[in-house]
């Protein structure tokens, strides 16, 4: 017998598999460094500009707004003959440590807020989110005049108060995503296990809302920052011997006209550590896109 001629049916050409994607990556990584990197250069020129620049309070009536020059005043003065590279760099100093501080103190008071009204559910978690809504529904501004009246205007009582008003956020965030985390297998086999609820938390859901809270943390660090210049810029904030931009900014714009430098520095230090800080946040949250949730867009 002959063999049989099977006709050879022509087949499609290989197709390579498709290179990569690294777009997203390359963005969310270039966002992250541009921000950290804004984020040092403001830094190291606070402690450079600390160590070269005159005592922010020094006053020089002779060289009342005098203008940016190489010699003597490099950013010039305000009305009372104080140096405005001090002020901005004291200032941008006084801008971290506020946004460090709120963001540490209103993420942990949030976090632990939102992780016991998620994970315990019942009647905490009915009266913690009514506690939020209740603080939302409150306008900050009025509540920083009636405790500008009250309270002292000091660095400890400003970052009280903007934590007061930021905690919120993280509630909610938390306590959304510990409603999907506390049905996972490990926290469930944990709970066979006869482990407490505390040791669940801190080692079971606090480890899954990092991701999520370095990201809003970032962000509300600029937020942050604003509060703090806009409260000291309308008188109820940080004054001096505190050194805040916002003041700065404020004394600037009674001479604006024939003193442009006085208020114009400061905001830009202001702009380019809010911008460092929304950065960095986009940057976290697009490089940890395919973890999350994206709740926090």
């Amino acid at each position: 017998m002959s063999a049989l001629n099977i006709p050879q049916v022509p087949t499609a050409p290989e197709r390579r598999p498709a290179a990569r994607r690294v777009g997203r990556p390359r963005l969310a990584s270039g966002s992250l460094t541009a921000g950290l990197i804004l984020l040092g250069v403001m830094l190291v020129f606070s402690i450079v500009a600390t160590l070269a620049a005159p005592a922010p309070t020094a006053q020089d009536l002779n060289h009342a707004l005098a203008g940016p020059g190489p010699v003597g005043h490099l950013l010039g003065t305000d009305a009372l003959g104080r140096d405005v590279l001090a002020w901005v760099a004291g200032g941008i100093r006084t801008s971290f440590e506020v946004a460090l501080l709120v963001v540490a103190l209103s993420a942990a008071f949030g976090t632990a807020v939102g992780v016991a009204a998620g994970y315990l559910g019942g009647w905490l978690d009915a009266v913690l989110m009514r506690l939020s809504d209740i603080q939302l529904s409150i306008p900050p501004l009025p509540l920083f005049i009636a405790a500008s009246a009250i309270l002292a205007n000091n660095m400890l009582t400003l970052v009280i108060l903007i934590a007061i008003v930021g905690w919120v956020p993280y509630a909610r965030l938390c306590r959304a995503q510990t409603l999907v985390l506390r049905e996972r297998g490990y926290v469930a086999a944990a709970r066979l296990a006869g482990r407490r609820r505390a040791a669940i938390a801190v080692t079971h859901l606090l480890p899954g809302l990092t991701t999520e809270i370095a990201v809003l943390g970032s962000l509300q660090a600029g937020i942050a920052l604003l509060w703090e210049a806009g409260l000291s810029f309308l008188g109820l904030g940080l004054q001096p011997p505190y050194i805040s931009l916002g003041f700065l900014m404020s004394q600037g714009k009674e001479v604006l006209a024939q003193a442009w430098w006085v208020a114009t520095f400061p905001g830009i230090a202001l702009a380019l550590i809010v911008v460092g800080f929304n950065l960095t946040g986009d940057g976290i949250r697009d490089l940890f896109a395919t973890g999350t949730s994206g709740g926090i867009r």
